[in-house]
């Protein structure tokens, strides 16, 4: 018997897989047939009447006959089946009978002189109404037997019919309505119609080009103070301290943590040879002062995970704004490197030119060629290092928009520095000090479970025979009595170690706190000098450098071009003034960067 079972089952299985696999077979057909169905439909329009603008008016039946056919499923409780495909291929291809039949007509009227478009609609529509209504009910009524079919097949006829009936009545309502205003819409004559078509297709022109320039130009410029909001709001990092906030304050509430109850149950020979039945129950308690000073370590852990948003959030304020400005650090070296190209660019074509009428030799246009093509290299590098950084400033901001910071000054305003107390501020360094907190909080805990702890109790009995009061009880009859006790910690030697193991805690977070604040002073003492340093450095170029570069650049160009100098001086000149350039760039580069350092010490 089980064999059988077992073979039953296995054949079963196997026809449930070929269905499976039939049906799936069928999804495929079917993603095929109806693109190909409606291909042909639009082709065979076209074909009949000679224009694709009318094809499509008569086509605008399919999607309003599909509003049809997907309503009546929905009404009677039918999900999409092969059937109900088939079904919308077979309804697609009457609906559109109804848009043949009309404009035909309005295309007779338009031919036999009548110009007035109104008239015409009205006209066609008063004359094809029968023929409308026919063409849709004849279909509807034919595959009504089919909609309420329970025989054999039905449920493969019912979706089908459902579908065909449901969209030709809704499409043939709608069309009647919507195919003579398309009509009157789109088939405006003479001028113009050939100036309207003119101004569409210039439309759609600008539409597409301004669609590819958005594609392209899709980045969105954004301030510095607007990106670090931004990132604040969706940085996962930060949003995932934000949970683990919300979590240790969900947990101050498991302070008054009480132990469970006890209940007991006794049957037998409790109170004489007679079977009785005790019932106790009973609840311990710590003492208050445990429950309170639970509390205040669980509060004292949540302001920590609290100070730790802090932290992560100025530490992605350091390193957004470090990005930001080596983004723009980048633009500039581009900037500079354009400038270079085109200078040694129109450099190459004199050159080339010089060459070809005999005044120059090969030495100056490989020069040329040489000084463009290492140009080249070096915008390909940044190219690749500024694809990079702003992959990172996305994966900072988590914002589907693509952000760019804005095109501005590259180099931060001047900040005044010099005031270390502001350093206690430093986020980090306010959570290693509140850790001392939290260790004072733990030493209490500890030191509350030496406290004594309290029992409550509750008792239920029977007692059969002679009582003391000479009177004999049956089991009917219980006994009442009620426990109190305490618990006295006898045995403290553990405890008394957990004490001193969290003063000796305390004492750690206190060296740690030192040993913060001494890091700190000494990595701000480092930046502060790089700051000044590089500050001079800046103020040199500003005041000094970049202006006699502009000197030479400018005199180089007009010598050479007078003849003044040879190529190769004015290659050295050229190269002495982008240096001095690039050397700035790199000089406000450092400057930044120690002003963000010096920024995030002091919680700026």
């Amino acid at each position: 018997g089980s064999a059988c079972e077992v073979t039953a089952i296995g054949r079963t299985c196997g026809i449930a897989a070929a269905a499976f696999e039939n049906l799936n077979a069928a999804k495929s057909r079917l993603l095929i047939a109806v693109p190909v169905s409606l291909l042909l439909i639009l082709i065979l329009l076209h074909f009949a009447f000679n224009s694709l603008k009318q094809g499509l008016l008569i086509y605008s039946a399919i999607p309003l006959s599909a509003i049809g056919g997907i309503l009546f499923l929905a009404l009677r409780g039918m999900p999409f089946s092969i059937s109900a495909g088939v079904g919308f291929i077979a309804l697609f291809g009457v609906a559109v009978l109804n848009g043949i039949v009309l404009i035909a007509e309005f295309n007779q009227l338009k031919m036999e002189g009548i110009t007035d478009l109104r008239r015409i609609v009205l006209m066609g529509t008063k004359v094809r109404l029968r023929p409308v209504l026919m063409t849709a009910f004849v279909a509807s009524l034919g595959f009504f037997p089919m909609a309420i079919s329970n025989g054999a097949g039905a449920e493969v006829q019912r979706p089908l019919a459902t579908v065909v009936i449901g969209g030709l009545l809704v499409a043939t309502f709608l069309t009647l309505f919507v195919l003579p205003v398309l009509y009157m819409t789109f088939e405006k004559g003479g001028a113009k119609k050939q100036k309207a078509k003119k101004a569409i297709h210039a439309a759609i022109l600008i539409l597409v080009f301004c669609s590819v320039g958005n594609l392209i130009n899709a980045q969105v410029p954004i301030k510095l103070k607007a990106a670090i909001d931004t990132a604040k709001h969706n940085n996962l990092l930060v949003k995932n301290e934000h949970l683990k906030a919300r979590y240790q304050e969900e947990l101050i509430k498991t302070a008054t943590n009480i132990a469970q109850a006890n209940l007991l149950a006794d049957v037998g020979q409790i109170n004489s040879i007679y079977t009785d039945t005790k019932f106790s129950l009973s609840q311990s308690f710590s003492f208050p002062k445990v429950y309170m000073k639970q509390k205040e370590l669980l509060q004292e852990e949540w302001k920590n995970s609290v100070m730790n948003i802090a932290v992560k959030e100025s530490i992605l304020k350091k390193d957004l704004t470090l990005l930001y400005y080596t983004i723009l650090y980048i633009e500039e070296k581009r900037a500079l490197l354009h400038y270079s190209d085109s200078l040694y660019s129109a450099f190459y074509k004199k050159a080339n030119l010089r060459l070809e009428k005999g005044e120059a030799n090969i030495l100056e246009k490989s020069s040329a060629e040489t000084q463009l093509g290492q140009i080249n290299i070096q915008l390909n590098q940044l190219n690749q290092d500024l694809s990079v950084l702003q992959l990172q400033f996305q994966l900072l901001l988590n914002s589907n928009t693509v952000y760019v910071p804005d095109n501005g000054q590259f180099k931060l305003d001047a900040i005044s520095f010099g005031d270390t107390s502001l350093l206690k501020e430093n986020p980090s360094l306010k959570m290693i000090q509140h850790q001392q907190q939290v260790a004072n909080a733990v030493i209490e805990v500890e030191k509350s479970l030496l406290l004594p702890g309290f029992f409550v109790g509750y008792t239920n009995t029977s007692i059969k025979g002679m009582g003391a009061d000479n009177k004999v009880y049956g089991s009917g009859y219980r006994f009442n009595a009620m426990q109190v006790g305490i618990g006295i910690p006898v045995f403290t030697k553990a405890q008394k170690s957990r004490i001193a193991g969290a003063k000796l805690n305390k004492q750690v977070t206190e060296a740690n706190y030192a040993i913060g604040l001494q890091q700190l002073q000494t990595t701000y003492q480092a930046a502060y000098l790089q700051y000044r340093k590089y500050g001079q450095t800046v103020k040199y170029f500003e005041n000094t450098a970049l202006k006699n570069a502009q000197i030479i650049t400018s005199t180089a160009n007009l010598q050479l071009a007078n003849g003044g100098i040879n190529y190769l001086e004015w290659v050295q000149l050229i190269n002495q003034a982008t240096t001095v350039k690039n050397d700035y760039i790199e000089s406000v580069k450092n400057l930044n960067e120690a002003a963000i350092q010096l920024q995030y010490l002091m919680n700026q």
